[in-house]
């Protein structure tokens, strides 16, 4: 029996290994990572076939639907807390807001002008009529004494409307000798309730203003201060523990020795869990030892939710299953994606872990398909995944996937169409494909190719979830 294998890459077999030492050399997640390939089996009666040497047998991929479902199955948003109102940007509501009072709490000028009764801006005998000015009001106070018939008050903008009056009418329809002046000329006719915003307009006492669950933005606590709420009830964020992991990684102010890579993954990952509303603590590298991890997990536990990057997929130095395992519950960790098929998920403890590949592009997806919802149900969200649009893909994607591929995107609106280009290569260590990415793509399973100009499914990563 002999091997061709394909691009005729040499092949060494030892018929003493077993299957395990034989498909499986020790490697790191974090690194650059084997390429599945494929032996064709030939003999004098061949048996002709394929078989990935990468792929363990009898371990299966779950899809990413059910990764989702059954990672945010095991999420609960945390528990309430209170914080002073100019610290509440960017929390999640806690409660529903119902208004305790009128806004405005009182009918008042929309204009600099005069308050007066609209029966008394007709015009008389054809001319315009002249009211006597009894005095004035400002906004932050109240008038004295009551506006009555052939009288009238200036009045300023956002200033309660004088008992009596039922109009006001701006200063510039309006003719006298100056702000001092003890008459005034009416120069047009002016209708009840002219300039003058009533009571309750904007909010009425017992309405529901705000929902649990709204995000808090710069409007939202406007509102807030309207209603008179100094202290505001929210979801408490989560801490998120980020943990690269592999002897070949090191810090970025650290020399690039022979065999080195910088921990980028921790730090796209720690701007990434504080854009999705989080606390991130980054917490370096774990060695390829099971000390080293269990002393990096004792550390993390402190925290909400941990999130790893490396040591999950086959290798023998991948130690981060084995610690889940442990320490605590692995649910699964194959996902049929890509980028990002070893993606693990579990607890160490009662926090719960998503452990993510180590190539930086497969950890920013799969980041952004499962770690950022986790993220928003532990903020109290209700929508937790980013919208998704049908887009024309100008370029197409010509590789062909058995897996469900999400491949870089940038998506601009053009003539009247979601008009899609790819970032260029499309290697899970190509770091650079997602720069200028808004959009992931979607690829279904099966090894499908979107020619140039089909229509796909794109996840957009700058609109907001909802």
């Amino acid at each position: 029996m002999t091997f061709c294998l394909t691009r005729h890459q040499p092949f060494g077999y030892n018929l003493t290994a077993t299957i395990e030492a034989a498909l499986y050399e020790p490697r790191s997640s974090s690194g650059p990572g084997h390429r599945p390939f494929k032996a064709e089996i030939t003999g004098s009666n061949p048996v002709r076939g394929t078989y990935n040497f990468l792929e363990k047998p009898g371990i299966s991929m779950i899809s990413v639907e059910e990764a989702l479902e059954r990672i945010l199955a095991e999420i609960t948003p945390l528990i309430v807390t209170v914080v002073p109102l100019p610290e509440s940007l960017g929390y999640v509501l806690a409660e529903d807001v119902i208004s305790k009072e009128d806004i405005p709490p009182f009918a008042n000028s929309a204009m600099d002008g005069f308050a007066l009764l609209s029966q008394d801006s007709q015009p008389q005998d054809g001319k315009p009529p002249h009211l006597r000015v009894t005095g004035g009001v400002a906004a932050g106070y109240v008038a004295d004494h009551a506006v009555v018939p052939g009288t009238a008050m200036r009045i300023m903008t956002g200033a309660p409307v004088p008992p009596g009056a039922d109009t006001v009418i701006q200063v510039e329809l309006t003719h006298s000798d100056g702000p001092t002046s003890e008459w005034v000329e009416i120069m047009q006719a002016v209708d009840p309730g002219n300039n003058i915003r009533p009571a309750g307009e904007d909010i009425h006492r017992g309405q529901k203003v705000l929902l649990r669950g709204t995000e808090i933005g710069p409007w939202e606590i406007g509102v807030l201060a309207t209603l008179g709420w100094a202290n505001v009830p929210v979801i408490r964020r989560p801490r998120v523990a980020i943990l690269g992991t592999g002897d070949e990684v090191v810090d970025v102010h650290e020399p690039l020795r022979p065999g080195k890579i910088r921990n980028s993954n921790s730090y796209l990952l720690e701007a990434a869990v504080r854009q999705a509303g989080a606390e991130p603590q980054r917490l370096g590298v774990a060695l390829d030892t099971v000390e080293s991890l269990r002393e990096k997990f004792t550390e993390a536990i402190q925290c909400d939710f941990i999130i790893t990057s490396g040591g999950v997929s086959v290798g023998e130095f991948d130690l981060v299953k084995n610690i889940m395992t442990e320490q605590g519950e692995i649910h699964f960790w194959r996902i049929n994606m890509r980028p990002g098929k070893p993606v693990a998920f579990g607890h160490i403890g009662t926090v719960p872990l998503l452990g993510l590949p180590g190539n930086p592009v497969s950890a920013a997806v799969t980041f952004e398909l499962f770690g950022r919802p986790v993220i928003r149900k532990m903020l109290g969200h209700t929508h937790l995944l980013h919208p998704q649009a049908d887009v024309v893909v100008e370029d197409g994607v010509s590789e062909r996937v058995m897996r469900r591929h999400y491949v870089r995107a940038h998506v601009e609106w053009r003539d009247g169409r979601f008009i899609a280009h790819t970032t260029g290569n499309q290697g899970s260590n190509i770091m650079t494909s997602l720069l200028n990415a808004n959009a992931l793509l979607i690829v279904p399973e099966g090894g499908t190719v979107i020619q140039p100009g089909d229509t796909a499914k794109a996840i957009m990563l700058d609109w907001p979830e909802g």
